[in-house]
C-alpha cells in the first residue's frame, strides 16, 4: 500500500545529513526525493525514530536547505541495490516546500 501523499522522484542531490544523538555525520545522495521525504544512501543505518538535520547542496552561490526529518525506515531500494535510510521531513514551512520542489526540478534537468 503506497502511503506516500507526494510521489518520490528519482534524483541524486547531496546533502549533508547529521543526527546528534547518535554522533553522526554523513556527506551523502539522495536516491529519490520529495517535498515530504527522502530516501539517502547509506551502510550505516539509524534508528526508526531518530531525529536528523538534513542540509541539501543548492550550489555553490546558495546557502543550503536544511531541514530537520525523522527517520522512518533503513533498509534497502531499488530492488535491493540501494542501502540507506528513508526520511520523513518534518515541520516544512512554505518555503521549504518551495525550495524543495525547486530542487528537485533542477537535478531532474
Amino acid at each position: 500500500m503506497e502511503r506516500r501523499i507526494r510521489p518520490r522522484i528519482a534524483v541524486a542531490v547531496e546533502l549533508k545529513l547529521h543526527a546528534p544523538e547518535h554522533h553522526y555525520m554523513l556527506m551523502s545522495r539522495t536516491v529519490d526525493l520529495s517535498t515530504r521525504g527522502a530516501f539517502v544512501r547509506t551502510n550505516r543505518p539509524l534508528p526508526v525514530g531518530a531525529t536528523v538535520t538534513v542540509a541539501f547542496s543548492r550550489g555553490n552561490s546558495r546557502n543550503p536547505l536544511q531541514i530537520d526529518a525523522e527517520v522512518v525506515r533503513s533498509g534497502t531500494t531499488d530492488g535491493g541495490r540501494q542501502t540507506g535510510i528513508a526520511l520523513r521531513f518534518t515541520e516544512l514551512s512554505e518555503m521549504d516546500e518551495m525550495l524543495l520542489a525547486e530542487l528537485i526540478e533542477r537535478s531532474r534537468a
